[in-house]
């Protein structure tokens, strides 16, 4: 069963707890300030966002700001334990070896750095016009040309591969991170399935989900569990009545609740949506007033983060 009875939510504006408001001015996440992903390190919480913000968030939601060099805009997160990359517009890549203090780093190209992620050795990051970054040690890096018609927007990985996306429905997948087969899925599903344009991937307990918008502007969760065939996931729950809703806020960004078995998307206008195992028992909840571009689950606690650098706990 879904988990999103009971919750405990602060929502955390400027190192406030504040009440939601229930009016909203309308931005996309291109045009606004805010977090653009966020990760569970050392015990504390990283965000990083527009301006070349990054931030420690504690579990109660306090901020404390880290110093950089930076002022270009950070778009991805990620670690293997002991080092942080962070990445951005213009090729703007950061590297960390203790988590408190970031230094500029070449990245080998001047593309917006999208997705980050970490396999057994080896950081693999995915950039616009098809770029894709590799690098052993997350301090020194080496480039591949991939053939990609879109920009590569999201990066993922498990145990047996690497796994990109592009904002024209492309996927990509590796083995080693740096031989890479490109399927389009628009055009093998077409005639079945609505075409597509993907924003966010995620592989986590066999399963892989990828988020994005269909040509009608109606959002699209696909899952697969090895990557060769897709289904679509229906997108309807019951809200407080009882009455069949379909989910209208587009997801922005996903995390895997490993302690309930179920994903979780981040949407526009502060809902959160769960999808677990059970595809009839999905759920959603308005948590914010802020669209939630970033989110990530540690054992009870979800954090979700987005505009204005909005942030929201929740106890589950």
């Amino acid at each position: 069963m879904p988990i999103l009875l009971n919750i405990i939510v602060r929502s955390v504006i400027g190192g406030l707890i504040c009440l939601i408001p229930s009016e909203r001015i309308i931005f996309s996440q291109a045009e606004v300030k805010g977090y653009r992903d966020i990760m569970f390190f050392d015990g504390r919480y990283f965000a990083v966002g527009t301006d070349g913000r990054i931030d420690y968030i504690s579990s109660s939601g306090e901020k404390s700001a880290v110093v950089t060099n930076s002022r270009n805009n950070l778009n991805c997160i990620a670690g293997n334990g002991q080092v942080v990359v962070v990445a951005g517009d213009n090729g703007t890549m950061l590297f960390s070896s203790d988590g408190k203090a970031f230094l500029s780093i070449e990245s080998g190209t001047d593309s917006n750095i999208n997705g980050i992620s970490y396999r057994n050795g080896l950081f693999v990051a995915g950039a616009d016009g098809g770029t894709i970054l590799i690098s052993k040690n997350g301090n020194s890096w080496s480039m591949i040309k991939s053939e990609t018609r879109g920009n590569i927007v999201s990066v993922t990985s498990n145990d047996s591969f690497f796994m990109g996306v592009t904002d024209r429905g492309e996927i990509l997948t590796s083995k080693d991170g740096f031989n890479w087969a490109i399927r389009d899925y628009n055009k093998e599903y077409s005639g079945y399935n609505k075409s597509c344009v993907f924003k966010k991937v995620l592989a986590a307990n066999n399963r892989i989900v990828i988020i994005g918008r269909h040509n009608d502007n109606s959002s699209a969760v696909l899952f697969s569990s090895l990557g060769n065939v897709w289904a679509e996931r229906s997108l309807v729950y019951d809200d407080d009545q009882g009455i069949m809703r379909f989910l209208t806020n587009e997801p922005n960004a996903i995390t895997y609740d490993s302690v309930r078995d179920q994903f979780i998307l981040a949407c526009d206008k502060g809902e959160i949506f769960t999808l677990p195992s059970c595809s009839k028992c999905n759920e959603s909840a308005k948590i914010s007033a802020s669209d939630l571009y970033a989110i990530t689950c540690t054992g009870n606690i979800l954090v979700s983060v987005g505009r204005e650098f909005s942030v929201n706990i929740l106890i589950l």
